[in-house]
């Protein structure tokens, strides 16, 4: 299944390590030109070592930039016109995960729930996490740590969800 991805998933895999979880579980993931200037390009000005990580991934080929066609582009002005707490790149990975059919990879509650809306898959970082653990990827103690160094970076999650997240971790069985 074709995958496309927001700017926080990028960022919090990277920041703990875990973007190459993205290679392993989809071996391609597309981005719009937006999220990399987020991920890369501005996160290389602001000093950030995740945003070197981001770039990598783009310069061996396996996390691609796709460019959105002028039809796509006033599809977003009208989608930020209209739903004011989505920004520009969460407007582009919508589109262009709809335009794919694409399972789309974003965090932003707002963002989900507009995707959800026009009937796209939407999963976030954590599901990256739980997938790996369940495909083997990561064992249980890497998916627990993986989650923790989330929280530890400043990733926000509801207490519920944590602990929901943590449980299901530990019941986990191969």
């Amino acid at each position: 299944m074709p995958t496309v991805s927001n700017t926080s998933p990028l960022i919090w895999l990277s920041k703990t390590g875990k973007i190459t979880l993205l290679k392993s579980l989809y071996s391609e993931v597309i981005i719009p030109e937006e999220v990399y200037r987020e991920a890369v390009e501005r996160g290389l000005e602001e000093g950030f070592s995740d945003a070197l990580v981001i770039k990598e991934c783009v310069d061996q080929g396996w996390i691609k930039v796709s460019k959105l066609n002028e039809r796509m582009i006033k599809l977003c002005e009208k989608m930020m016109e209209h739903a004011f707490e989505i920004h520009l790149g969460e407007a582009q990975a919508i589109l262009l995960a709809r335009e794919t059919d694409a399972l789309l990879l974003m965090d932003e509650s707002s963002g989900r729930a507009f995707a959800e809306t026009w009937g796209l898959k939407v999963k976030g970082t954590l599901y990256i996490i739980m997938k790996a653990m369940k495909e083997k990827i990561l064992n249980k103690d890497e998916a627990k740590e993986a989650v923790l160094q989330l929280i530890s970076k400043g990733f926000r999650i509801e207490p519920k969800l944590l602990a929901r997240t943590l449980k299901e971790i530990e019941g986990f069985t191969s």
